[in-house]
């Protein structure tokens, strides 16, 4: 049997405006898989061609830079139905890829814009003035 959602211990994407109530909803139906802990070289093939193994994906979504557009080491796994989705977290939950261990994850769905990462911008620090001694 597949990992079941186990509530209050995952990642729960507080930008996505639902209420908690319809945000378990969405990941108790959902088809789409959050996977990370991938190598800056995986590409959507790979990711493709292994999720296939288990069950029709439709769509592979690579997470991005939004500024260099360059990996940010995540992707979001989209299957045809969720007993596909289902056989993926139980056969490739502990996979590794490109020498990486994956990490994986329901999600609610892919939206566009969530493919940029989150990675806070650090604050900008002022420009320290000479003062004379």
């Amino acid at each position: 049997m597949a990992r079941q959602y186990n509530k209050g211990k995952r990642y729960r994407d507080r930008l996505a405006g639902y209420t908690e109530e319809e945000y378990d909803k969405k990941l108790k139906e959902s088809t789409t898989l959050y996977v990370g802990g991938l190598s800056k070289f995986t590409s959507d093939s790979q990711i493709h061609e292994l999720f296939s193994s288990v069950g029709p994906v439709s769509r592979v979504i690579m997470g991005i830079n939004q500024s260099n557009r360059t990996s940010c080491g995540f992707c979001f796994v989209v299957y045809s139905n969720r007993q596909a989705a289902e056989a993926a977290m139980l056969c490739l939950s502990h996979s590794k890829l490109d020498g990486e261990d994956l990490s994986m994850d329901w999600d609610i769905g892919f939206a566009e814009g969530r493919q940029f990462g989150r990675i806070k911008k650090q604050a900008r620090k002022k420009p320290t003035e000479d003062k004379p001694d």
